[in-house]
């Protein structure tokens, strides 16, 4: 992934941070939810990340 986001000359530092932050957390997500659904949707954690993901986008 940081290869591809260094290449792409077309986007700025700021937006290769949240492409790469973007792309972490929904990594994070699928292996969040893989590893224990149940406690990820009880504890809050899945939204978490969500919001995180809503703040990069911004």
């Amino acid at each position: 992934m940081s290869c591809a986001v260094q290449d792409a000359r077309w986007l700025t530092p700021d937006q290769k941070i949240r492409l790469v932050a973007v792309a972490s957390l929904i990594t994070g997500a699928a292996w969040l939810l893989a590893e224990d659904l149940g406690a990820a949707i009880t504890t809050g954690e899945l939204s978490r990340m969500w919001a995180l993901v809503d703040h990069a986008l911004a």
